[in-house]
């Protein structure tokens, strides 16, 4: 076993330990929200432009959500890149009934032309959210923000309610237990399913990938865990996606990926499992959106 795989392992093993050995509620019980959050006024949603990202578009912006941010390109219609910090769930609000369209796009930029159902167009297909609507519900406003169809591309039924749903159980789990950050993005390989131009306005990404940056509440080192994963149906478990960071940027493309600030044995790491839930996790959802 390389020396990455046990440095993952021992990271694992002590995580384990420490939710086998802390009984405290506040630690092991995700989903809190027990009381009003604290009334916030967000910030207006902000639009950078970063340097020129070679990615069949050169029309690349950077949308600041106030509760999550999107690399968005102007031209292919979908969102490229998400992150998001997440600390302690105190959230209970309920999910928007409708998917929008995204008002703060700025002149010239398009989105989807539709935000019907996929499922309308094909059987089987969801609307899937990339930056989780449960992990904003803490704030009406970011809930909005996240029902925009800027924030939305077609996925495989079966993948958004399966595979892509586990992956997002682990950053529910994870935030009670240490403040942790969510990177992902999609792919656009093959043009051949392109099944949603004519409707959406939008092509149908290939691939999803996922990375959880935390910290072990141990040793408060860095720890990290990241995935690849189609978007089919029919899929194997979540530990046969897993990747290294380091993986993550050789798919990906490190400039796509961009996480900074890991160490270099972290990245180089790749988890025998993926990271285990807490016994007692809640995994309640918001309701009242259509898939």
């Amino acid at each position: 076993m390389r020396q990455g795989a046990h440095v993952a392992r021992s990271v694992l093993i002590g995580l384990i330990g420490w939710l086998s050995l802390i009984s405290l509620p506040l630690l092991l019980s995700c989903g809190g929200g027990g009381g009003n959050p604290a009334a916030v006024t967000p910030a207006p949603v902000t639009v950078t432009h970063p340097s020129p990202v070679s990615y069949g578009s050169d029309t690349v912006i950077t949308q600041d959500y106030g509760g999550f941010k999107l690399l968005y390109d102007c031209t292919e219609h979908t969102a490229l890149r998400y992150e998001y910090p997440l600390g302690f769930d105190t959230g209970y609000l309920p999910r928007p009934a409708n998917f929008t369209f995204d008002p703060s796009l700025p002149a010239g930029c398009g989105q989807q032309t539709s935000t019907a159902t996929y499922a309308s167009v094909v059987n089987g297909w969801d609307r899937g959210h990339l930056v989780m609507s449960n992990h904003m519900d803490d704030n009406a406003t970011f809930l909005l923000r996240a029902n925009y169809m800027t924030n939305v591309v077609p996925q495989v039924g079966t993948f958004n309610r399966g595979i892509w749903l586990d992956a997002e159980n682990v950053a529910e789990c994870y935030r009670d237990i240490a403040p942790l950050t969510v990177y992902g993005g999609v792919v656009y390989t093959d043009p051949s399913n392109d099944v949603f131009l004519a409707s959406h306005g939008i092509r149908t990404p290939d691939w999803f990938w996922k990375a959880i940056v935390s910290t072990d509440p141990l040793t408060q080192q860095p720890i990290a865990i990241a995935w690849v994963i189609p978007n089919q149906s029919n899929l194997g478990p979540l530990d046969s996606y897993l990747v290294s960071l380091d993986e993550l940027d050789q798919q990906i493309g490190a400039s796509m990926v961009a996480i900074a600030g890991v160490p270099a044995d972290v990245r180089a790491s790749k988890p025998v499992t993926t990271w285990p839930l807490p016994a007692n996790c809640s995994f309640a959802r918001a309701t009242g959106s259509a898939m």
